[in-house]
């Protein structure tokens, strides 16, 4: 009898640990998806055993920069180091990004391309033909190239004291939550580069290894796990 309890709590604890696994080659799967999203930031999988022996899974998101890619969009901006810009959905949400890749919504507003408004609102005439973002994000408009642009808005940038503390909600977008604190806002900053737009920060090679790797070890479990339930059958039978 104590032989079959301790071979039902290995097959527990080997099921516990492969979905565990599953769970992390989703996330991986999820990375590896977003590679070649703008300012995408990787999901960290980090297992912890609990005093038991089984796999916890803790999901960490990795907020470090991505690469600067030089574009040919001058509504495209980046951000240089840590922060985020905050945008305001349609319903007053404000949410946070640093997906840079902005258009011109409705009646000219400066907008993400899920249809967000950038900042405190940004309106760009049609007679503007030229658009400058400064490295502060002041953002000025030229009428007329001979003559000296109008200021029309400021892009700003927000820091939190706990990034990895914000909650993804899709679409590169995230709220504040009381682990992140509150949101304080960069002045007298040179964080913001135009013609610019920061490239999700997933090293593709290492993913795809961590699959391959995590796939070798799910294929191993489920091995083990069918040879102790073989284990198991067979001991019962000698018992009966």
């Amino acid at each position: 009898m104590p032989g079959g309890y301790n071979l039902q709590g290995l097959i527990r604890r080997h099921t516990v640990n492969a979905l565990t696994q599953f769970e992390r080659m989703g996330y991986y799967s999820e990375n590896i998806s977003n590679w070649s999203t703008n300012a995408y930031k990787a999901v960290r999988f980090e297992e912890i055993l609990n005093e038991n022996g089984y796999a916890k899974g803790v999901v960490r998101t990795d907020h470090t920069q991505g690469s600067i890619q030089v574009t040919k969009r001058e509504l495209d901006v980046a951000i240089n180091g840590a922060g985020f810009i905050p945008i305001t959905s349609d319903t007053g949400e404000i949410f946070y990004t640093r997906d840079g890749s902005f258009a011109l919504g409705k009646d000219g507003i400066l907008m993400t391309r899920t249809g967000d408004i950038v900042g405190s609102g940004i309106k760009i005439g049609a007679d503007y033909v030229k658009i400058r973002i400064d490295k502060n994000g002041d953002v000025f408009g030229y009428k007329d190239l001979s003559k000296e642009p109008e200021c029309i808005g400021n892009i700003p940038v927000v820091t939190f004291q706990n990034p990895e503390g914000l909650k993804e909600v899709g679409d590169n977008k995230y709220v504040k939550t009381e682990i992140s604190g509150d949101e304080e806002l960069v002045v007298n900053h040179s964080k913001i580069s135009q013609y610019a737009i920061e490239r999700s920060n997933v090293d593709l090679f290492d993913q795809v290894n961590q699959v391959m790797r995590v796939n070798a070890s799910l294929l191993a479990s489920t091995t083990l796990m069918g040879a102790i339930d073989s284990m198991y059958d067979k001991a019962i039978n000698i018992r009966s």
